[in-house]
């Protein structure tokens, strides 16, 4: 007898992990983990520090690994873990056409059905951009709806975002409200229990934003994400060319400059994942709407903390775009309509939703007012000379430490009006701030050192302190 333990949609949107020595499985990395016997997967650990996040089924651990997209994990009456296949005729999908209008009437009709199975309010993350609009355009009964946003730029309350938001809920009737983020650092050891060292630790202001928006909502709400629609509908820019070698095939694997220098590694094996699979879907690759697809299934161990974040919170969360039929209908429309998202454009603009003259600050700047907030302790250089050079190590500590207030600074200026040549000159020249850089670096080591941490403490018997957050 073989007992089902877990089942993987089609984009592998819920990860889930196994440990191919003890059997355990489960969708937090923390549960599978004998933190006292651990050893790093090199190509795993090199990987990830590639792209910032696990990829390939492999994660830094040695016998730890993830489940593909669409697929079924058994376990035998013996423990022994097997991977099933469940077959998914993607082939068809991708061989239907719809109109345009055909396929926002299935966004509509996913979206209304969520709408009618859930009670109470719904809530609705609102950025301002097109994916969360055309789900605020698609509520049945507006009067439900409860939008939240919040500003990434250097007066969060100036945000083009936030400005773009609040004339949406304006022209809607909606109930809106901006979320002020404060200092998310508070959040790192939140992250470390829900996500453990299988990607970069990138997501504390979700939970800092949504921890205020559980503190001004009753509680279970049904939450509207709008995760990955921007690549369905056109904005997949990662999909071009075909690849004809491993290294075009790693454009695939997004990441937004959020990982660290693999060149840094000290240990073996790099690219050799990466080689592996390139080889095994070289002939799949050679169809673009196959490529979007391969690079959104990279993309969901980055960004699935876009679900499980507002879940943790006690949200019950669905993504609209991750339907199958939603999102094959998109991804098929013509190449000339859906290039820079034209048919939503004028969609948009149809329904007087467009708001790209709204003005606001637009400056991305998430990350700099917490570092000056909330410091950053240094890394362990000895600690991780297990997997990166040192001098890397004190690279990153020097460079997110110092001398912040001066980039911060020059940060601020260099997209302003009158400078914006000069800093564009500057970068030609190679002057340009590396902080952020360093930050994403830093970021993608703290779950690594952790993990070591953690492997030196269940030696000495000592307490971990880890207990991992149930993922709903």
């Amino acid at each position: 007898m073989s007992e089902l333990l877990f089942e993987t949609d089609w984009v592998g949107s819920r990860p889930v992990y196994y440990n191919v020595h003890t059997g355990s499985a489960s969708h937090n990395i923390n549960d599978v983990i004998a933190f006292a016997d651990v050893e790093l997967d090199a190509a795993g650990a090199n990987a990830y520090l590639a792209a910032g996040y696990s990829v390939f089924q492999r994660t830094p651990i040695r016998d730890v690994r993830f489940m593909p997209p669409s697929a079924r994990l058994w376990r035998d009456d013996g423990g022994k873990l097997r991977i099933e296949e469940v077959p998914i005729d993607l082939d068809t999908h991708l061989a239907e056409r719809h109109t345009e209008d055909e396929a926002m009437d299935l966004l509509r009709a996913r979206v209304q059905a969520a709408e009618s199975a859930a009670e109470g309010d719904i809530v609705i993350p609102t950025s301002g951009g097109y994916d969360s609009r055309l789900l605020n355009l698609m509520i049945a009964d507006p009067s439900r709806v409860r939008s939240f946003s919040f500003g990434a730029t250097p007066r969060q309350w100036d945000s083009g975002e936030v400005a773009r938001a609040r004339a949406l809920s304006e022209m809607l009737g909606t109930r809106w409200e901006r979320i002020h983020l404060g200092p998310f650092h508070s959040h790192l050891d939140e992250w470390d229990r829900a996500f453990g060292p299988a990607v970069h630790a990138h997501g504390m202001y979700q939970m800092e934003f949504y921890r205020q928006v559980r503190a001004r909502s009753a509680g279970g709400e049904l939450l509207l994400s709008g995760l990955c629609g921007e690549w369905f509908q056109g904005d997949d820019d990662n999909a071009d060319p075909t690849p004809a070698s491993p290294a075009d095939a790693e454009l695939l694997i997004y990441n937004a400059g959020m990982h660290a220098d693999p060149s840094a590694s000290v240990l073996p094996h790099r690219g050799a994942l990466l080689e592996e699979y390139f080889e095994a879907h070289r002939d799949t690759l050679r169809s673009r709407h196959r490529r979007v697809i391969e690079a959104v299934r990279f993309r969901m161990m980055l960004t699935h903390y876009l679900l499980r974040v507002p879940a943790l919170y006690g949200f019950r969360t669905t993504a609209p775009f991750l339907d199958i039929d939603v999102a094959t209908a998109m991804l098929t429309l013509p190449d000339g309509r859906r290039r820079e998202r034209l048919w939503v454009t004028e969609y948009l603009s149809g329904r007087g939703a467009l708001f790209e003259s709204v003005t606001g600050e637009s400056l991305y700047w998430l990350y700099w007012p917490v570092m000056r907030q909330q410091p950053l302790a240094p890394l362990d250089s000895g600690l991780l000379a297990e997997i990166v050079r040192p001098d890397y190590v004190r690279w990153i500590n020097r460079t997110v430490r110092w001398p912040g207030l001066w980039w911060e600074g020059y940060e601020r200026i260099s997209g302003r009006h009158g400078f914006r040549r000069a800093a564009v000159y500057l970068r030609t020249k190679g002057f340009r701030q590396r902080r952020i850089e360093a930050y994403h670096a830093y970021m993608t080591l703290l779950p690594l050192q952790r993990l070591l941490q953690k492997r030196e403490m269940a030696q000495r018997g000592r307490p971990l302190h880890t207990d991992s957050v149930a993922v709903p």
